[in-house]
């Protein structure tokens, strides 16, 4: 199978004809990364997005805690998922809404294929070709709906788990 095949498999281009996604194909370039290779660091200011071809990575976080009979704090990395590039289509795309720093740290679990395309190029194509700027769009916005609901469980589970935990 050669690479636009692969690319255009990407959950995220569902509804897209084949003719919208080349467009798309010729603004991203293609990146690899060998097993435990850091594909974006929390709070590195870089702002592009992925679209993930193959491959498996690990998203984690770093966090700050204060340690018990310490006077200080401690960082740890913690692996919250790890995603296979057949369940996830983009990876990194907040950053080419915002401005912020990257939200986590994404490490290559194995080698894996991406194509990246960086903000300027996206806010580009979007505006040269609103057909596929809509389409991608819209897919990216029930993309981020699914996460924030899932977050909002998760967060409603944890708060449970730590109401009961502090009521005995």
């Amino acid at each position: 199978m050669n690479e636009f095949e692969k690319f255009k498999r990407v959950t995220i281009l569902e509804g897209i004809p084949d003719e919208q996604i080349m467009v798309l194909f010729r603004h991203c370039r293609r990146v690899t990364f060998e097993k435990n290779d850091i594909i974006m660091e929390e709070n590195e200011d870089k702002h592009s997005m992925f679209f993930f071809i193959d491959g498996e990575v690990v998203i984690s976080n770093l966090i700050t805690m204060k340690v018990s009979n310490q006077a200080g704090y401690s960082e740890a990395e913690k692996s919250i998922v790890r995603l296979r590039a057949e369940s996830v289509g983009i990876l990194g795309e907040m950053s080419v809404f915002d401005c912020q720093p990257r939200s986590a740290t994404v490490k290559a679990f194995e080698p894996c294929v991406l194509y990246e395309i960086n903000k300027d190029e996206f806010q580009k194509l979007i505006l040269e070709y609103p057909e596929i700027g809509t389409k991608l769009l819209f897919n990216i916005a029930k993309i981020l709906c699914v996460r924030v609901r899932r977050g909002n469980s998760d967060i409603l589970k944890l708060t449970t788990a730590l109401s009961i935990a502090l009521s005995k």
